[in-house]
């Protein structure tokens, strides 16, 4: 197991902990933890895992992702690019149902980029600061599965490169500014 999950599994497994002993104290508006994947991430050759903890209308998000991105996407079709990092979200729950939610995130990944000419390899630090918002559709409200929701959302990232990447007469362009559309599966323990 690597770091990024290793950390990510004793976070939730820590959230998780002060979720049921908050329940049991009522002395706070219990907190609720929620696991998250993006189907999308593993359908690309990657992962994606997220645990999440809510308490009232706020939702802190800390997750792990991989994922091999198209080159339509990223611009440069001259390149494969997988990309791993770490990410985080601060969500805010813009209604009672909890369903329209908007937020702030950030994360810092490692991109290696592979000319596809020569299979050189390089890697692409970088950091990236957006806005997000989105929708959880609750899947199976009346019955035992009541936490289970889909939720599909999007975020206006602004990418920070630590370093540049130049090849023989090519170079690999990371865009400043992305747009970032995606939908998870998760459940709300």
């Amino acid at each position: 197991m690597n770091k990024p999950t290793f950390f990510v599994l004793s976070l939730m497994l820590f959230l998780a902990q002060i979720s049921f002993a908050q329940s049991s104290k009522n002395t706070l508006k219990p907190g609720r933890f929620e696991l998250e994947i993006d189907p999308i991430a593993y359908m690309l050759k990657g992962y994606s895992v997220h645990g999440i903890y809510r308490i009232n209308r706020m939702r802190f998000d800390l997750g792990v992702f991989g994922i091999e991105q198209p080159g339509a996407y990223t611009g440069n079709k001259d390149f494969t690019t997988y990309t791993q990092g770490v990410g985080g979200k601060i969500n805010y729950l813009l209604n009672a149902k909890q369903t329209w939610f908007a937020g702030i995130g950030g994360g810092y990944a490692d991109s290696q980029i592979t000319l596809k000419e020569t299979n050189t390899t390089q890697h692409l630090y970088n950091w990236s600061l957006g806005v997000l918002a989105g929708y959880r559709f609750y899947l199976l409200r009346n019955t035992r599965m009541n936490g289970l929701y889909l939720t599909p959302w999007a975020s206006i990232d602004y990418n920070m490169p630590v370093n540049s990447v130049h090849f023989e007469g090519k170079t690999y362009l990371l865009k400043r500014w992305s747009v970032f559309p995606t939908i998870h599966i998760g459940y709300r323990f």
